[in-house]
């Protein structure tokens, strides 16, 4: 079976090199062009390469890519779901989305949903549950260690003391995301008087008010701003406690590459986190939008370096056994076999 991987951009020099070296076919059709750009480009695709069968990723499910293959005369059509998000609407609103849902993914074979909490969503929004597989994310093992030097190299360069316990967080600064949440459970801990530093690695819309919130909040000083972290290994296996406050999170890939990297994680119970993190075993689980729950878990890891360290050995454990790029690979050759793809 011939496979051919299609971007929506360019991909970054680096990564178009790799895929050079390991004899792996790409393209690009840049799907900014407008849909009668990538239809005509698809058409071409589909003619020179004989496509016989398409895996969507990355596009929202109520884009017309799918139709663009089925019209171009594709029998099947995989698409992965990833986007995170809760389903919300109600009365006419509900009614004309799951109809919009039906018309948008009639050519779809098969929809690969990451997690659980995907797949409810997608069948609140009117999916047939027979449709939609479940298939988790995965990591690259060798690449996300744990380090035990990372920790007084970070130490060293920011000027940390060795009793203050390094917090991170790795996410868009954007509201699903609720940083504001972390930032004000920081809050609380700093009017306790607990020694620690938080670093918070990545770019969004809420940037400013998060830095203002840290400065009305007296903790600016313990608060590091990091911006876009293109590899976040380093600070991972530099850290103690990983922090993620999102709702409706589809999967929350950042949380098993913390996990190998051997941190406990304290996060939200919501979305896909609860089927990633197990609560009391390798992390902490607490209700969405609550800064003193949230605070009150940082506190009982902070404040027990051994649990820190047993719950980070059993996390590394549960992404071995669950969340690695073999797994993935394993699962969706399952789907694909289940369609009768391999071999074609």
């Amino acid at each position: 079976m011939r496979s051919l991987l299609v971007f929506a951009k360019d991909l970054p020099p680096e990564v178009a090199t790799l895929f050079r070296e390991k004899g792996i076919e790409y393209l690009t059709i840049d799907y900014g062009k407008g849909i009668a750009h990538y239809y005509r480009e698809l058409g071409n695709l589909v003619r020179n390469y004989s496509l016989m069968a398409v895996h969507i990723c990355y596009f929202d499910y109520f884009s017309a890519i799918a139709w663009m293959a089925r019209l171009r005369g594709v029998k099947t059509i995989v698409y992965e779901a990833v986007n995170s998000g809760a389903f919300t609407a109600g009365s006419w609103k509900r009614f004309l989305l799951r109809l919009r849902t039906g018309v948008m993914t009639k050519p779809v074979t098969r929809v690969i949903a990451i997690s659980e909490f995907v797949k409810r969503q997608l069948v609140a929004g009117g999916l047939a549950p027979e449709k939609i597989d479940v298939r988790y994310l995965g990591i690259d093992q060798k690449r996300f260690i744990p380090d035990p030097e990372g920790p007084s190299r970070l130490r060293s360069q920011f000027g940390i003391d060795s009793d203050e316990v390094i917090l991170t967080t790795v996410s868009f600064l954007n509201p699903f995301k609720n940083p504001q949440t972390i930032i004000e459970a920081c809050g609380l801990l700093a009017r306790e008087g607990f020694d620690f530093r938080l670093f918070v690695a990545g770019e969004g819309v809420l940037k400013t008010k998060l830095q203002s919130l840290s400065n009305t909040l007296g903790i600016s000083d313990q608060v590091h701003w990091l911006g876009h972290v293109a590899d976040p290994r380093q600070l991972l296996q530099a850290s103690d406690v990983f922090v993620l406050a999102s709702t409706g999170e589809a999967f929350g890939l950042v949380l098993p590459e913390a996990m190998a990297c051997g941190l406990p994680v304290v996060a939200t119970r919501s979305g896909g986190i609860v089927e990633i993190v197990q609560h009391s075993a390798t992390g902490l689980l607490v209700p969405p939008l609550n800064p003193e729950a949230l605070a009150g878990a940082l506190k009982e890891l902070i404040q027990n370096p051994e649990l820190r360290t047993s719950m980070g050995a059993r996390g590394a454990s549960r992404v071995a056994q669950m969340f690695t790029v073999d797994a993935v690979v394993a699962n969706t050759m399952r789907i694909y076999e289940s369609l009768n793809l391999i071999g074609t």
